[in-house]
């Protein structure tokens, strides 16, 4: 898969994740901020290991 394909593959699933945790955040709060919490952790730690 060339690069500029990857990018676009990105994209997409970081606004899937970004509309699924918002829309949780606004169903049920505490559990929307919960999930975004994690999920911006386990980006963390993915680009962490990524640039080692």
């Amino acid at each position: 898969m060339g690069g500029e394909k990857k990018m676009v593959v990105a994209a997409l699933v970081v606004a899937a994740v970004f509309a699924v945790v918002s829309y949780l955040a606004f169903i049920n709060p505490p559990l929307g901020i919960a999930i975004g919490a994690g999920v911006a952790v386990a980006t963390l730690v993915w680009r962490m290991m990524r640039d080692t």
